[in-house]
């Protein structure tokens, strides 16, 4: 599953907007109410009947499906809907009762054939479980359940079963990870158990229906609906069980693959032709997959559906794999390249699934990892192999750079994080889990090299094919292959949080090789209150290069103590310039003592690759942090290793200056950091412009939202301000004149400036127009208002009764962003909490709790405990969040006051 988080759906603009305040980060996954642990057993009563008490997080393993089957009436137009569901069981033993997971669901009858023999059968609701309990214990032997029961399936959601509704036309559709399949039908809700099952719809004539399989038998009656029962599927866990409903276009992409496996694209009615990217790019990349792993794609067919509404992220569903339509689907003409390249690279993701997480399944969520963390890493290194052209390999560097922003935090989670209750599974779907295990298998896959690692995890599928396995399945799977013990250094970095500081420092003996001293601490950003040491040292991978007497070199070892050498045996006397992360592999911030930095910066990085210099610019910021490097040293380096004509260096130069918040400059220096932003970044901005030009290469138009809005809005050019302005009123007259990326940048410029008479434009544009994409523009530049009246008018959008508040959520977050309207937000959410709460889907309350996080000052940190704190007691992981939120706030208040001397000192000079 891939994340849907603020930065993606907002587009470009917001998430640069975001790294100035909370850094570039994931939201965090939706929460659920809490419910008090509890225990297995049944406690008899010597006064009455047996009490019941239901199981804790697992169920009882004593009963265990074989099979099973479920038949759904479903009309996408209605919130009720019915079902049957026969399950096949194996009881270990004699057994009192059958417990299964079922939330929200109403028993209507129930039926036990035991070893042949019927046997009377009660079922009793008890939370997000179902007691069947028959009159005698049944057991040890074989057992078929049958249940009817009714559900709901409710609009504007996004889990269980959830209706949406497009230009009139209703669909309905499902989202069962984590632990939503019970919300569906009485289930072993848990990923251990993995079974076969044949699901049967029954819907209305016009709809089409679609599921994991292939379909086995259409009967249409006469009453005008029609039952779809669907071949059996391979075995699977609940949450991968999926199915979609409603008037689809169904987009023919061919087939794929070595068996030709039947790709279709499903898309809401009317849509077909925009998913003209989608069906081009999904077979070779499916291709690309089956090569790596050495065997074919697993399964009998792929649909890949776009939900129509206000969906976001993606799920890898066997067969099925659904997309929010704003990242599945583009216009025919003026596309947003941001938004080809984030679908390639999910699809990739999603379809690595097919192998990690669906073929091998984890067998408890506390190996999660094997799923997201493969699935991150694999998508890359498959893209970059199939577009070099992209340089994807530094998205890899960045998407380490994201994690390390979250793993800094002393209140993050470990990559294998024990699961004690749901809170624990629902917060395990983070940037550590993806980013950060990614960036570590990376590490890993170097150290071991490429084709051993491939071998490895080949090894691994083959072995627990169709079936679950653990980290130590996978442990040793690649010992066998790489023939040495690899789980106790990769243990290091998925057991304990946190990020390695590695400093190195160059001696060049008379009467031997150079040698670089090493030492290993947990980094850690000023105003944290952790110690300075993780409780074990990691087992750090570490590759250098340098170049002595104009040869290059490389070296390599394995620190596993706190303290340690590496002999540079091939350099020719005393390197020139030592790169402390070859290839921007390793998982560690590095710090060149002495003069290392300088040497680097000296000769303006010649030599490095881009991914080498964007690590060198993340590990800048990165010390800065934590007080290891001052401001001006960061910002001189990053001009350094600046080259204008390459987007990806420009790029990594505007999140560093961009990562510089607005309240670690004092007011009177404002101005003098918008000249120095305009003398590093304006040439550039302003021959690019807003504007599309003909010849323009792609690299251009992704670069173009995040440094023209940069020097627009942090450099203060009031040429582009003007420019965006005149730009916004004629996109409001014609749609056309702008690409989907420019208009990002554009329309949140002109607004960030804008009067009354903008903001009465663009709500009027609202009223009219119904395109999703449109509407996210227009959302976002609403959001991005500094007067307060207007802001405020802005944020009364999210309780209007016409807008959907999913839609809204940019404004709220793009004003808490701001230092002038981040007050007037956080108050305003305040008052409408309960009201949000309602508006927004049941499992999102933590997206709520991370709004404290964007503050910089004690007294507002303090209304944030305040008030946040009685919610985050009855949401599901709410503590978490919010002390990750608080936390933050305690880092910027200390850097804030670490830093302004430095800035001040530097940003005198401009």
């Amino acid at each position: 599953m891939r994340l849907g988080h603020l930065g993606a759906a907002m587009g470009p603009l917001l998430a640069l907007t975001l790294v100035g305040c909370l850094g570039t980060r994931r939201e965090p996954p939706p929460a659920r109410a809490s419910t008090a642990p509890l225990t297995r057993e049944a406690a008899p009563s010597d006064d009455g009947p047996r009490v019941l008490v239901p199981p804790g997080l697992r169920l009882d393993g004593r009963v265990r499906p074989t099979r099973q089957a479920v038949t759904l009436e479903l009309d996408p137009r209605k919130q009720g809907f019915r079902g049957t569901a026969d399950l096949e069981l194996s009881l270990s033993e004699s057994t009192p009762e059958l417990w299964l997971h079922g939330e929200e669901l109403s028993v209507e009858s129930a039926t036990l054939v035991v070893n042949g023999r019927r046997v009377p059968v009660a079922a009793l609701p008890m939370g997000a479980v179902l007691a069947f309990i028959p009159e005698e214990p049944v057991g040890p032997g074989t057992a078929t359940l049958h249940v009817e029961y009714t559900g709901r399936a409710l609009a504007q959601e996004d889990s269980g079963i959830f209706r949406e509704q497009e230009d009139g036309r209703w669909y309905a559709m499902t989202q069962f990870e984590a632990l939503y399949a019970r919300r569906a039908f009485p289930c072993f809700d848990e990923p251990s158990y993995k079974l076969p099952w044949q699901l049967t719809l029954r819907v209305r004539a016009e709809d089409g229906a679609f599921s994991n399989s292939p379909v086995q038998a259409e009967e249409r009656g006469a009453d005008g609906w029609k039952t779809v029962r669907f071949q059996p599927t391979p075995p699977l866990p609940s949450y991968l069980v999926a199915f979609a409903v409603g008037p689809f276009e169904v987009v023919d992409a061919g087939t794929a693959g070595r068996n030709a496996v039947p790709v279709r694209m499903l898309v809401p009615h009317g849509r077909g032709a925009e998913a003209a990217w989608a069906a081009r790019i999904t077979p070779p990349l499916l291709e690309r997959l089956e090569a790596w792993f050495g065997t074919p794609y697993p399964f009998a067919k792929l649909d890949v559906v776009a939900l129509p509404g206000v969906q976001g992220g993606a799920m890898e569903h066997p067969g099925l794999i659904t997309f929010g339509t704003q990242g599945m689907l583009g216009p025919v003409e003026g596309d947003s390249v941001w938004r080809q390249r984030y679908f390639a690279e999910t699809q990739a993701h999603e379809l690595a699934h097919q192998w990690f997480g669906n073929l091998v399944t984890m067998a408890w969520w506390d190996d999660l990892w094997l799923n997201e963390s493969f699935a991150d890493w694999l998508a890359i290194k498959v893209v970059t192999q199939w577009q070099p052209g992209w340089r994807w390999d530094v998205r890899r560097v960045e998407a380490r750079g994201h994690a390390m922003e979250e793993d800094q935090l002393v209140s993050a989670r470990s990559i294998r994080q024990p699961i004690q209750s749901t809170g624990d599974i629902h917060g395990a779907f983070d940037g550590i889990t993806y980013g950060k295990g990614a960036a570590v298998l990376a590490m890993f896959e170097s150290w071991v090299g490429p084709d051993a690692f491939q071998l490895g995890v080949q090894r691994y599928l083959r072995t627990h094919a169709r079936g679950t396995a653990t980290t130590a399945d996978f442990f040793q799977a690649l010992s066998a292959t790489v023939d040495r013990d690899v789980g106790p250094a990769f243990s290091t970095f998925l057991d304990q949080p946190g990020v390695p500081l590695v400093s190195m420092a160059l001696t060049c003996p008379k009467d031997g090789p150079p040698r670089l001293a090493l030492e290993q601490r947990r980094y850690l950003p000023l105003g944290s209150p952790g110690g300075a040491h993780s409780k074990r040292p990691w087992h750090v991978p570490l590759c250098v290069r340098y170049v002595a007497g104009g040869t290059e070199g490389r070296a390599c070892t394995v620190l596993t103590e706190p303290t340690g050498t590496l002999v540079l045996d091939g350099a020719k006397g005393c390197p020139d310039a030592v790169h402390p992360n070859a290839d921007g592999r390793g998982y560690y911030h590095a710090l060149l003592l002495g003069d290392g930095l300088e040497r680097l910066a000296r000769g303006g990085g010649r030599g490095l690759t881009v991914p080498e210099r964007r690590v060198l610019m993340d590990d800048a910021r990165a010390l800065v942090s934590s007080g290891d490097l001052n401001v001006a040293q960061a910002l001189t380096l990053t001009t350094r290793l600046l080259r204008p004509e390459d987007p990806d260096l420009v790029e990594g130069a505007v999140a560093v200056v961009g990562g510089v918040r607005d309240e670690f400059v004092p007011t009177s220096h404002l101005p003098h950091r918008a000249r120095f932003v305009r003398g590093l970044f304006g040439p550039l901005a302003r021959r690019l412009g807003f504007e599309q030009r003909p010849g323009e290469s792609e690299d251009e138009r992704m670069l173009r939202p995040l440094l023209v809005w940069m020097v627009a809005n942090v450099g203060e050019d009031p040429a582009l301000r003007a420019e965006a302005r005149r730009l916004t009123l004629r996109w409001l007259e014609d749609r056309s004149v702008l690409s989907q990326d420019a208009a990002y940048a554009v329309l949140g410029t002109a607004a960030a400036s804008g009067d009354a008479a903008l903001h009465q434009r663009l709500r009027e544009a609202l009223r009219t127009t119904p395109s999703g994409r449109e509407r996210d523009l227009l959302f976002n530049a609403l959001g991005t208002f500094k007067d307060p009246a207007l802001s405020r008018a802005s944020l009364d959008l999210l309780l209007a009764p016409e807008v959907d508040a999913r839609e809204a959520l940019p404004i709220l977050f793009g004003q808490l962003a701001e230092p002038p309207t981040r007050a007037g937000a956080f108050a305003f959410l305040r008052e409408h909490f309960e009201s949000m709460l309602q508006r927004l889907p049941r499992d999102s309350a933590a997206w709520l709790l991370a709004t404290g996080g964007y503050f910089c000052d004690a007294g507002q940190r303090q209304q944030v405990a305040d008030f946040l704190g009685p919610h985050a007691l009855r949401i599901d992981g709410g503590a978490r969040a919010l002390a990750q939120s608080l936390e933050r706030v305690d880092l910027c208040i200390a850097q804030r006051e670490a830093l302004r001397p430095g800035l001040e000192r530097f940003l005198g000079g401009y």
